[in-house]
């Protein structure tokens, strides 16, 4: 008999180590890519070929070697589901226009975000200087590198490098943009309040193609690749590995802007997205939104404004993640 139980107690440890009754991924929350300006969000997009400078000052900047105006830019932006608010999230952004060919700027946005449930909340922050330089007046190409930092559950993490290249086409009536970004790795030495948590972010590679209908309205579709099979975590000194399916490394969206910067604009998407967490469930969302000019009578020109909804997870209750986003821009140019 105690043959039996001393073997029995070896083996159940044995499963346990190999079978562990609560993978480590399944204790580190996962996060939702962000939409860093209310212009963004009504599109449901990331700004990849959006020629707007409210939206192409957070995603593709190369864009805005296209335009001759400084511009000084915020947005703020939350959610809500389950009855509560989410904190507000601060987008700031600026950027001189040097010549009719070169510019720079600095921004802070956030790359991944997870307001619910409140105690999963995450945020990934990148603060970039960039440049961007118009090779020809078709093809223009930019740089985005800066600091950038995680915040989890036991407060924040180390410093990373957030590194991105961006590339712009424009012929006639015709756009094409291409982001490749690296978010970077974090280490949080006090995650739960003492544990020590490593991870890598995935990168991602995002294309989009537009089309300028004619004055009024512009279309534009674009699609992402998320490497997340070269994610990683280190849990306390213990490497952990999610066999992502291939069905969570796409996902995109299709937009459509009507009306004009210098009066009014109609915004509305629709998208895609996965959740990253142990179940890896796709949403889709829906945005509306208006931009325009901000009461030139009154202020002038040069001054413009975004306002946006979005309803990520449409059919999906809000106790299983589905969530309704708010953000608000203001953008000066001049």
């Amino acid at each position: 008999m105690i043959f039996k139980r001393k073997y029995f107690w070896v083996i159940s440890l044995f499963l346990i180590w190999l079978f562990p009754i609560r993978p480590i991924s399944a204790q580190i929350s996962g996060y939702d890519v962000a939409y860093p300006s209310a212009y963004l969000l009504g599109l449901s997009s990331q700004g990849v070929v959006s020629q707007n400078p409210m939206a192409s000052l957070y995603g593709n900047t190369a864009f805005l070697s296209y335009q001759s105006k400084h511009m000084m830019d915020v947005s703020l932006n939350g959610s809500h589901a389950n009855g509560k608010f989410s904190p507000l999230y601060i987008s700031g952004a600026g950027y001189y226009s040097f010549s009719e060919s070169f510019g720079f700027g600095v921004r802070g946005k956030p790359v991944y975000l997870r307001s619910f449930p409140t105690d999963e909340r995450y945020s990934n922050y990148a603060f970039q200087t960039f440049a961007n330089w118009k090779l020809n007046p078709y093809i223009s190409f930019a740089l985005q590198i800066g600091p950038s930092v995680s915040g989890r559950l036991g407060g924040y993490s180390s410093y990373s490098w957030n590194v991105s290249l961006s590339t712009a086409i424009q012929y006639e009536n015709f756009r094409l943009g291409i982001i490749l970004e690296s978010p970077g790795k974090y280490r949080f030495d006090e995650y739960l309040g003492s544990e020590r948590l490593k991870e890598k972010l995935p990168e991602r590679a995002l294309v989009g193609f537009g089309y300028q209908c004619n004055d009024w309205i512009f279309l534009q579709a674009e699609f992402s690749r998320k490497f997340y099979e070269r994610t990683s975590v280190n849990f306390n000194q213990s490497n952990e590995y999610t066999p992502y399916p291939i069905r969570t490394m796409y996902s995109g969206n299709f937009s459509l802007a009507i009306g004009k910067m210098e009066s009014f604009q109609f915004l509305t998407g629709v998208g895609r997205e996965i959740r990253m967490d142990t179940e890896l469930r796709g949403f889709y969302t829906a945005s509306l939104g208006i931009a325009g000019a901000l009461f030139p009578d009154w202020f002038g020109e040069g001054y413009f404004y975004a306002l946006s909804f979005q309803r990520s997870g449409l059919s999906v209750p809000e106790r299983e993640g589905a969530e309704t986003r708010m953000a608000t821009q203001l953008q000066v140019q001049f």
